[in-house]
């Protein structure tokens, strides 16, 4: 009967005093010592019985949960960081300790560092290094095999390291149990610990080691993962960056093509340019030496084209190659040591930088943007001697002949009515190889006409600005020779019956800055001032008069004020307001305020020491011509 209770107690899983009750009864109703016996031994089978098929139970539960984490652990997250702290939190779960972590080998370093701990209460932990042989998890890489301590820092079986042993103190850690996480090669170290002392199971040290076979694998094949990926992301961008290069190759064979058509069909520079620009884009322009656009993309605006003006003449046109200032791409045109002007891009997006397509396409188009230059330039020269023996012609005096040398002018292309500049340039005579053909190519770049005349270049050229045209000229026959270049400007004339005098006048101020040790600059005679006037004729003194009093003249007469008469009176009492408002019986106060208004018409420094000779002789030759009008 008490067999039957047993067995009936093991069927329901009744707790331990339950059996311990079965057994009293059944004692107490014993009716021998033998059966006393009997029943003792039933009961210590029972709970042999009962122990086994707890034990039984308690393998299934890990087994089951131990399949429940492979599953988990088979999931691809894609993310190596997340599996890991996966495989520590399952870890602590299954064990019930209090704190799990885990360390990867670095073999390189014979060390294996900490990388995710759950249950810390700290972050001394982090990025922990223990040494091969050192603490639980030095000892577990070395070896390969698990180790158990339930007293950390008393067992002696442990070699210490400080760093080491300072995260184990501040984490409160006390009995430690490490297993190894091998797939072929151990990986790193899976562990669990708790705060109290007292050694981990056989069971559960077998369990942990279980569990850490299966992570490892996981671990593995996640690593697997992770540099397939990245190869096939190479991949990907070794694709994409061979699709980028075809795209590019074809679009340069495609550009290649279209330009050398340009050039087989005797297309120009503006065709190159617009090609060009509709590969690249914003907006490309191509200027002389002059700085002066000779081809743009359409639709580019005069402001575009004067800022990349500037660019193109502010050294940005260097040597081939390209230079970027931050907003404009410049290469210089060149012919051998010839410089023929500069190509400037302004891309769509100037912070995106030039590719490589965009550099090629560049340079290719200089290169052809050159040779049609060039190409201009040798045919410009070819008609070079004729039109340098028309101008010739047109500089010497004789007004009988003009009606035939403008139909001349006419024929190659020259207008002899638009208004043109007069420029004279001299040079060093050791430096004056090359003089004519480098005047020749600028005036034929800019439609005008060039000649040598006793060792000195005279060009005529279309501009309404000569001083500006002068400085230009010098920079660039300077740049073109190698020495310093001294210009001589006049006009601007409109009529080749004045294109002598015209000359006479810039040969006049070329020699002014030779004497006046200005060599290397340019100047017209007005830029020379009262200098200017010994130079010319009473048309001279006339315009000097303008250029330097006009404005208080004309206030003068369309006022009927007495500015003028004040200037004269205020130089002749040596600049005293007191005796000039003496003189002209009016108070010194008038005579402020009347040289006041002079300040604002002629400007703030009309009396500085530069401008004063200037005024005072422009105001006796105003004088001077009242009276012979007179």
């Amino acid at each position: 009967m008490a067999g039957r209770s047993f067995l009936r107690l093991l069927v329901d899983g009744a707790p331990l005093p339950r059996y311990d009750d079965v057994l009293r009864r059944a004692v107490a109703d014993a009716a021998s010592p033998e059966e006393i016996d009997h029943l003792q031994a039933e009961h210590t089978l029972a709970l042999r019985l009962r122990d086994t098929l707890e034990k039984q139970r308690a393998r299934q539960e890990q087994q089951r949960a131990l399949v429940e984490c492979a599953m988990e652990l088979a999931e691809d997250r894609g993310d190596p960081d997340a599996l890991l702290t996966l495989i520590v939190s399952r870890a602590q779960r299954l064990l019930g300790c209090d704190m799990a972590y885990l360390s990867l080998n670095d073999d390189a370093d014979r060390s294996t560092r900490m990388r995710v701990m759950v249950g810390a209460t700290s972050s001394a932990w982090k990025d922990v290094r223990i040494p091969f042989g050192v603490g639980v998890g030095g000892r577990v890489a070395a070896t390969g095999t698990p180790f158990s301590t339930s007293d950390y820092f008393s067992d002696e079986r442990l070699a210490h390291d400080p760093a080491v042993d300072a995260s184990v103190r501040a984490e409160r850690q006390v009995s430690i149990v490490g297993v190894p996480l091998r797939a072929g090669a151990v990986l790193g170290v899976l562990f669990a610990s708790n705060r109290s002392p007292g050694p981990f199971s056989h069971d559960a040290i077998a369990l942990l080691g279980s569990y850490a076979a299966l992570a490892a694998t996981a671990i593995e094949q996640a690593r697997s993962r992770q540099a397939k990926d990245r190869e096939v992301a190479a991949l990907r961008q070794a694709n994409a960056a061979l699709r980028r290069r075809t795209v590019a190759e074809e679009r340069a064979f495609a550009a290649h093509d279209r330009t050398m058509d340009i050039v087989l069909r005797g297309g120009g520079v503006q065709e190159v340019v617009t090609a060009a620009g509709d590969q690249l884009g914003g907006v490309l322009a191509v200027f002389d030496e002059f700085e002066q656009p000779v081809a743009w993309t359409p639709g580019a605006s005069d402001e575009a084209l004067k800022e990349m003006s500037a660019a193109a003449g502010g050294g940005l046109g260097g040597p081939a190659g390209g230079v970027h200032d931050g907003t404009y791409w410049a290469t210089g045109l060149e012919a051998g040591t010839e410089r023929l002007g500069a190509l400037v891009w302004a891309p769509p997006d100037a912070s995106a930088g030039i590719g490589d397509l965009d550099e090629r396409l560049l340079g290719r188009a200089a290169v052809v943007a050159s040779l049609l230059l060039l190409f201009g330039r040798n045919l410009a020269a070819a008609e070079a001697r004729v039109r340098g023996e028309l101008l010739d012609d047109l500089l010497t005096p004789n007004p009988r002949t003009y009606s035939s040398l403008a139909e001349r002018a006419l024929r190659i292309g020259y207008q002899p009515r638009r208004r043109h500049a007069v420029v004279v340039a001299h040079v060093r005579a050791e430096n004056r190889r090359g003089l004519a053909s480098a005047a020749s190519d600028l005036a034929a770049a800019r439609d005008g006409l060039s000649t040598v005349r006793d060792g000195r270049a005279v060009l005529v050229v279309p501009s309404d600005d000569p001083s500006l045209t002068g400085r230009r000229i010098a920079r660039s026959l300077a740049a073109r020779l190698g020495s310093p270049v001294t210009v001589g400007a006049a006009g601007p004339v409109d009529d080749p019956a004045d294109l002598p005098s015209a000359y006479a006048e810039a040969l006049a101020c070329a020699q002014a800055l030779l004497r006046l040790d200005r060599a290397g600059t340019a100047a017209t005679a007005g830029d020379l001032g009262y200098a200017g006037l010994l130079l010319g004729d009473g048309a001279s003194a006339t315009g000097f008069v303008e250029r330097t009093l006009g404005p208080v003249i004309q206030h003068d007469e369309q006022r009927s004020t007495m500015l003028m008469e004040t200037l004269g009176t205020y130089f002749a009492t040596g600049q005293s307001l007191v005796a000039s408002a003496k003189r002209l019986h009016i108070h010194p106060n008038t005579v402020t305020q009347r040289l006041d208004r002079v300040k604002r018409l002629l400007g703030v420094d009309w009396n500085s020491p530069d401008h004063l000779l200037d005024v005072q002789l422009a105001l006796r030759l105003h004088r001077l011509g009242r009276a012979l009008d007179s």
